[in-house]
């Protein structure tokens, strides 16, 4: 434990940058996973949100849901990892980026995304697996540098 806070404080502040981010970035779809699926009127109505939205989130695919949620779960746990110098930090935000990639081909696909969503929320979903992409070679180039071994 002593090392791994010593570990900690060696942390170069680009690392800090991009964790206190993507923990920003992931904390936010955290609370919107559960305003969109918690079917939260106020939340649809602040985002100006109609009814077609609203549809697409009733009865959302649980197959959906699962790529949705290990995409947040992943994107959210990778940089508290890199924080700590895990090397498991890679693969989670590796799951993160693909099951995020999945998602928005999948339901561009079979629930027409684009058309309902937008293109601003669909560039800003494409802008997040990107930078989630851009995670996982972070820690693919910072793994490199870590010395804790789980």
């Amino acid at each position: 434990m002593v090392m791994n806070i010593k570990m900690i404080r060696k942390n170069p502040w680009h690392l800090w940058l991009i964790a206190l981010f993507l923990l920003f970035m992931y904390s936010m779809g955290i609370y919107d996973l559960f305003m969109m699926l918690g079917h939260n009127e106020g939340y649809y109505l602040s985002h100006g949100y109609g009814s077609q939205v609203i549809k697409y989130f009733t009865n959302y695919p649980i197959y959906f849901g699962v790529l949705w949620v290990t995409n947040l779960i992943c994107g959210f746990a990778a940089p508290i990892l890199l924080i700590i110098r895990m090397k498991a930090a890679k693969i989670f935000a590796f799951v993160s980026a693909v099951s995020d990639l999945l998602l928005i081909i999948l339901t561009s696909i079979f629930r027409n995304r684009l058309q309902v969503l937008g293109a601003n929320v669909a560039g800003f979903d494409v802008f997040i697996m990107l930078i989630t992409f851009g995670l996982y070679g972070y820690c693919k180039y910072f793994g490199n540098r870590i010395d804790k071994i789980e």
